[in-house]
């Protein structure tokens, strides 16, 4: 028999830094290397507005970090997404589901909501996207830091950067 693990989870809004009210919840179901998610927001969105993105994520060197994994829907009267991602290499960023912490939702305005598998409260304040440098910029001693991590991951053919210090190229001439 396929091992089947199903998770559900509440979403909290953040407001200030702080979980404020629970505003919605999360399910995940694991099954044959596939992750089921369903997310239901309450809220409104206003027409012509955007609904908000939704990431997983983890945590590396004390730092979320979320993967984005598509954007919510208006749907019977709150905020919705459905989708699914491997469990072993999720969108191919070399992140496993065991690793994945939770999901975060970001709407606009600055409006956080997070729900954790393991119900803690977070520090919405340390979250990072997932770098566009890829698996170079994660390994980077100033991942976090450093403003090449905004480039694409096909700007240097993946090959660590060299010198790469979040002062910039200015570092490496002293």
């Amino acid at each position: 028999m396929q091992e089947y693990r199903r998770q559900i989870a509440y979403l909290y809004a953040y407001e200030h830094g702080e979980p404020h009210r629970s505003a919605g919840f999360v399910k995940a179901e694991e099954r044959a290397g596939q992750c089921r998610l369903a997310i239901h927001l309450k809220g409104y969105c206003h027409p012509g507005e955007q609904t908000g993105k939704v990431f997983l994520y983890f945590y590396h060197r004390n730092r979320a970090v979320g993967i984005p994994v598509g954007e919510l829907e208006r749907r019977n009267g709150a905020l919705e997404w459905q989708g699914s991602v491997a469990t072993d290499n999720i969108l191919g960023k070399g992140v496993s589901f065991d690793r994945i912490r939770g999901l975060w939702v970001r709407r606009p305005g600055g409006r956080d909501y997070v729900a954790e598998w393991d119900d803690y409260p977070v520090d919405v304040n340390r979250f990072l996207l997932y770098p566009k440098g890829g698996e170079k910029c994660i390994s980077c001693p100033w991942f976090g830091s450093c403003e090449r991590s905004d480039r694409d991951e096909t700007d240097r053919g993946r090959a660590v950067y060299e010198g790469s210090h979040p002062a910039g190229a200015e570092s490496g001439k002293a």
